[in-house]
């Protein structure tokens, strides 16, 4: 297979009353001996039928476990998947009515804890279950409720967010959710002593040019934005898009964010953000919301916690030859301290992304699982990565 070097890496130090500090990075190194094998599994749900209409998006991959916890939001269902015999383990009914109910709004979410606590996420409150399924604690996302940095006027927390494996926080964006609104940054709750930390990260300004928008008329709008990531690292939070090749990482050591830029000698590094602007045809925003998902589309960063690396698929069109475009597929290997290492075209297809929802991906015992979307049967693309003599 061929093999693609890495240009250089610039990595960006901001810190709350310091200057930026621009560092260059030595060329990426490569794996010669690199390889992986591709295959397709399904899971055996016997008489069951597994929940797929959010396609896994408000799942929950329980690594210390190989389990996979995938929610039913109407009415509280949560199915256990035992990645390692590949078959439905177990069903749980969660309360969705009286003092146990995990169900105040509407569930977007859930999150199985290394000490077996269950958190339910909804847009603005957090449900906290311990280890027996008894409800100990709810958290309302607004000022009142929390101490430390207050939210600027018009502005919340979206509940939506990912919460650390320890259960001590959770991390979130920011900003003013309307239309026409902008996202600041990260927030990190802290679910022990029910503090907030805002981390003001500029990254919307680039990311909502990449959105198409269609003006039906004064009151009715549509749009296709691009979509934003976040990955929990230990207390350490990785912030990246589906627009652009590179991330945002909080250090909580330092207090610091570094932003780090990455090349691709086999994509685009980002996509145009040349569309057209005044569209108010439904055909027509159909047809540029198609030419922008035909650039470069980068999905969410997995991490593989035993080796140490994290991995990111990408897809891009290639058009060279107008009577036969085809997709162009790669994985991108990075190592603990996100120093992209490797670059690999692949022979086949993988799923990346939704139009609305992020494809769920995650490594389990050293494969990359991505859901597949089949009708009336859980079934991922596996892909196991070998390294050589490295």
């Amino acid at each position: 297979m061929k093999l693609y070097k890495s240009a250089f890496l610039f990595l960006i130090l901001i810190s709350c009353g310091e200057k930026t500090v621009e560092v260059r990075l030595p060329v990426a190194n490569v794996f010669p001996d690199f390889n992986y094998v591709l295959d397709t599994v399904f899971i055996d749900a016997g008489e069951e039928q597994v929940y797929l209409d959010m396609e896994l998006s408000m799942s929950d991959f329980a690594v210390h476990e190989g389990l996979l916890y995938n929610l039913k939001p109407e009415n509280g269902r949560v199915e256990v998947i035992n990645l390692n015999t590949l078959k439905l383990d177990s069903v749980i009914n969660f309360d969705v009515r009286g003092p146990n109910s995990v169900k105040q709004y509407f569930p977007f979410g859930l999150k199985k804890t290394l000490f077996g606590e269950t958190f339910f996420k909804e847009y603005r409150v957090i449900h906290k279950l311990n280890s027996a399924g008894k409800k100990v604690d709810s958290y309302e996302l607004i000022n009142r409720e929390l101490t430390g940095d207050r939210l600027p006027f018009d502005t919340e927390i979206d509940g939506l967010g990912e919460i650390s494996t320890d259960g001590s926080y959770l991390a979130s964006f920011y900003g003013n959710f309307k239309i026409g609104g902008s996202v600041l940054g990260i927030a990190k709750v802290n679910l022990l002593d029910k503090s907030l930390k805002l981390i003001p990260v500029d990254f919307w300004e680039q990311l909502s040019k990449y959105t198409v928008t269609v003006d039906y008329d004064i009151a009715r709008r549509n749009s296709s934005p691009e979509l934003k990531y976040l990955l929990l690292n230990g207390p350490d939070i990785i912030l990246s898009t589906s627009a652009s090749n590179e991330l945002w990482y909080y250090d909580s050591e330092s207090d610091s964010v570094f932003h780090k830029r990455f090349h691709s000698g086999i994509t685009a590094d980002q996509k145009s953000g040349k569309y057209r602007q005044d569209i108010t045809d439904q055909r027509l925003y159909m047809y540029w919301v198609k030419r922008k998902n035909d650039e470069v589309v980068f999905g969410p960063l997995v991490k593989d916690h035993q080796a140490q690396r994290f991995y990111r698929y990408s897809r891009e069109l290639d058009s060279s030859d107008p009577q036969r475009p085809y997709y162009v597929y790669v994985l991108t290997v990075f190592d603990e301290k996100l120093d992209q290492i490797h670059e690999q075209k692949l022979q086949n297809s993988i799923p990346i992304m939704g139009k609305y929802f992020e494809g769920k991906a995650f490594v389990h015992k050293g494969s990359i699982y991505s859901f597949l979307k089949h009708p009336n049967k859980l079934a991922f693309i596996r892909l196991k990565p070998s390294f050589g003599n490295n």
